[in-house]
This record gives structure tokens, sequence and C-alpha cells, in this order.
């Protein structure tokens, strides 16, 4: 398999291996605990609370499934290399196309807020929103381009290592959406949505080089996402695109940019690991 082309290696004093099982295992008990915990917990809300609904899932399970994937990556030693990777800034080539896809995700949330209808939600509603999101963006993050990216760039390449978690980010989805009873056909949909979407975030994770950037826009897009469906869960508010605005010519030309860009990082990923093999064999045989 191919190696990734910086700062990835061999690492001497890890207590859990860095493999692939570990990642997944990692994802699932996380899941258990977000997702799983988090619908039954939301349950016991009154009927027709959605602030309600949105605090029990969110303000209980979160911090617990947190916390213990904090433990997990101080304990395993994976600390260093979980929050931090080689910027490919700092790479050759550049890339420097590459920086778009942060600053579009960015701006896709904050034209959206002034949208948002503040005086219907409430403080109370928006802060509780706040502090979920922040969980959320936080905990997924970390386990999802932290726990998993760490653990597949280990042994894989980097075309690999965004497909996996990539799909993988879509795939943890499904736990609301066969709770909620959503179609099968619309639960495709939002795993290959939310794919694409955990490309780009694997992208900010690789052009910042910094897990917190990702983190962060991560928390500002559910936030706005949450805030304009007036929905308690993602499945909910991803079904509920009537409540989201009008699609401005600004969105439109920002969420048809984002698909070029995750097409495109696709293939820079895939070129990325050519290079990284044929530097390979030329160390291995110069005279070839």
């Amino acid at each position: 398999m191919s190696q990734p082309q910086d700062d990835t290696s061999e690492r001497v004093g890890d207590r859990v291996p860095r493999r692939f099982w570990v990642g997944v295992v990692a994802l699932i008990i996380y899941i258990l605990f977000a997702a799983v915990l988090g619908n039954i917990a939301g349950s016991f809300a009154p009927e027709g609370d959605v602030t309600a609904e949105f605090a029990l899932s969110h303000l209980i399970p979160l911090p617990i499934a947190i916390g213990l994937a904090l433990w997990f990556v101080w304990w395993a030693g994976w600390w260093r290399d979980v929050w931090r990777n080689t910027s490919t800034l700092r790479m050759r080539p550049r890339r420097l196309w590459l920086i778009a896809i942060p600053v579009l995700l960015v701006a896709l949330p904050l034209v959206q807020l002034p949208g948002i209808p503040w005086a219907e939600r409430g403080l109370g509603t928006v802060m509780i929103v706040l502090v979920g999101t922040i969980m959320v963006g936080f905990g997924e993050e970390l386990v999802i381009r932290g726990i998993v990216f760490t653990a597949l760039r280990e042994r894989h390449g980097e075309l690999v290592t965004l497909l996996a978690t990539s799909l993988l980010f879509g795939a943890a989805h499904t736990v609301g959406s066969v709770w909620a009873g959503v179609p099968p056909a619309a639960i495709a949909f939002q795993v290959a949505f939310l794919s694409m979407t955990g490309s780009l975030y694997y992208w900010v994770r690789r052009v910042t080089g910094r897990l917190w950037v990702g983190m962060a826009i991560h928390a500002l897009t559910d936030f706005t996402l949450y805030l304009a469906s007036g929905e308690a869960n993602a499945v909910e508010a991803l079904s509920s695109s009537d409540d989201l605005g009008p699609m401005t010519p600004v969105l439109v030309t920002i969420q048809t940019l984002l698909i070029v860009l995750a097409i495109a990082g696709v293939i820079s990923a895939a070129r990325e690991d050519h290079r990284a093999r044929k530097a390979r064999r030329i160390a291995a045989d110069p005279q070839a």
C-alpha cells in the first residue's frame, strides 16, 4: 500500500497499533453513545418540545462519548498525530487551490445565518443548540478525521484514507435515519451527500494541518442547519429543506463549487499517492 507523503511513520511507544480496525471500533463505540443513547435519551422529551429533545439527545450522551474518545487518544499514544499533520501548503506541489475548500465551507453557513428566524428560536434554544453543535463538531471530527484518519494513514495512502473516512462519516449518520424510519432511498442519498461533505472535511484537515479547524467549521455548519430548520436531530434537519431558506445564487454557486472541489480532491489524492509511489521507487533504485 502507498504511504502518505508527510510525517506519519511507524511509531515507537504506542500502546495501541494504528490499524484500520482500531479506528472502526472507536467509531462504533462513539456511535453507540452519540447516536443510539442520544436517540433513546431524546425520546424522553415531552411531545413536540424540540428544544428539550435536542438537549436530551445531545447534552447527555455527547460528553460521555467525547470523554471516552479523548481518553483513548491519550492512552493509545496517538495524541499528537490525531491533532495535527503536515499541511499540504508545506508539501510539493503545494496545491494552493485546496485552500478554497475551507474558505467555501466557512462561507456556506455564514451566508445562511441572516436568514435564520432568530426571534422565533429564543435565546435559551440558541444557547442549547450552540453548545450541542460544538460538541457534535468536536466529537465527530475527533473520531473520524482524528482517530480513524490516524489509524488509516499509518499503512494506507491518501486516496484510501479520504474514501474510507468519508464513507464512514456518511454511514455513521444512518443510525438516526433508521431510528426515524426514513425510507432506504432517502438514507442512500444522505449517505452519498454526507460522504461528499466528509471528503471536504478531510481536505480541511490536510490543508490546515490542524484538526480543530474542521471541528470549528463542522460546528458552525450544524449550528446554522439546526437553527434554520428548527428540528431536533440531523435527520429531520436534512429533510427539512423548505425551512433552510431560499436557494440564492450565492448559495447555489458555493455548493456547486464545493461539489467540483470534492471531485477534484479525490483526483488530487490519487495523484499524491502516485507521486509517493514514484518517489519510493526512485529512492529504492536511483538508476531506475
